[in-house]
């Protein structure tokens, strides 16, 4: 087994197929696209129609088991030149974007997908040694990296968004268990909206509630913390924008959860210099952070979580 770590993204592992240096494989170059199989929500793919027509004009073949889960139709791969097959087992590489079931993995393969194992991740160890077992070649997602080692497969804005989203359905659920009636009742799961402006229109209802002081008094002042400034932080930042809202440092957060008003909410962004301490004493660096993490202690429990 191989953990891949080249400059390329998801597309131009497939893109390899496409290239003009020849194919060394038997037969015609066969990607397989498996169906989503982790749980009943995950609907995403790990190449698109447009991606799966540029290889078949390229000449590479396409299969891909039927799923009507996934969120591009089925019709829309075979337009592409994509073969709907429930046998993947002529493909030399089998793309997928969640872990494969230990009992459908196919010995002497090469499969594409986050196995959530070069962390040495507990619950996927037996996956791992099933993978080596039967001689399986694993690009994992993680380790796609550019010359300088930053990752090209992550998750993106979009993450933030649907994360954002559902936080407030499950607030507003939380609240109303707590006794406290919100208008984040009205916001719905990501799944119910068919595109991120119906969201955001819902999101804006909720925002005039707010601005027209009808939270709670019970509640006291709403902060949501945003830990980090990566993609998925800023996405969900995106959406908390449309809300009646102002943003604060960490300092500033025991004086907004006294005097906080209630016509709006608050936002906080949390980087690692805001609660990394050295154990030594001094301020953050981040370059002695990076290569002695160990040397580090945090005080987010202490200094954001009180």
């Amino acid at each position: 087994m191989r953990f891949l770590s080249t400059g390329q993204s998801v597309r131009h592992i497939a893109q390899r197929f496409q290239s003009s240096k020849p194919f060394h494989g038997r037969g015609t170059p066969t990607i397989g696209i498996r169906r989503e199989t982790v749980n009943a929500w995950e609907r995403r793919a790990p190449l698109a129609p447009t991606h799966v027509k540029r290889l078949t004009k390229s000449g590479v073949n396409v299969l891909i088991q039927p799923s009507n889960r996934r969120a591009y139709p089925i019709q829309d791969y075979i337009s592409a030149g994509a073969i709907v097959r429930e046998d993947l087992s002529e493909a030399h590489i089998i793309m997928s974007v969640k872990s494969v079931p230990i009992d459908q993995l196919i010995p002497n393969k090469t499969y594409a997908f986050f196995s959530h194992t070069i962390k040495a991740q507990q619950d996927n160890m037996e996956m791992l040694d099933t993978i080596l077992q039967r001689n399986i070649r694993l690009l994992d997602y993680e380790k796609i990296v550019d010359d300088k080692g930053k990752r090209l497969v992550m998750f993106g804005k979009w993450a933030g968004n649907a994360g954002f989203i559902d936080i407030l359905h499950g607030i507003g659920l939380r609240l109303l268990a707590l006794g406290h009636n919100t208008p984040f009742l009205h916001m719905g799961l990501a799944h119910n909206y068919n595109d991120s402006h119906m969201a955001i229109n819902a999101l804006r209802d909720i925002g005039y509630e707010i601005a027209l002081d009808r939270m709670p008094r019970s509640l006291g002042p709403l902060i949501f913390v945003f830990t980090g400034s990566g993609n998925v932080s800023q996405g969900a930042r995106e959406l908390f924008e449309h809300l009646p809202h102002e943003y604060v440092d960490v300092a500033t957060l025991p004086k907004v959860a006294q005097k906080g008003q209630l016509n709006k909410v608050y936002g906080c962004v949390v980087t690692r210099k805001d609660h990394f301490v050295p154990k030594h004493g001094g301020p953050f660096n981040k370059a002695e952070f990076e290569q002695s993490p160990d040397s580090y202690t945090s005080k987010f429990a202490t200094e954001v979580n009180r």
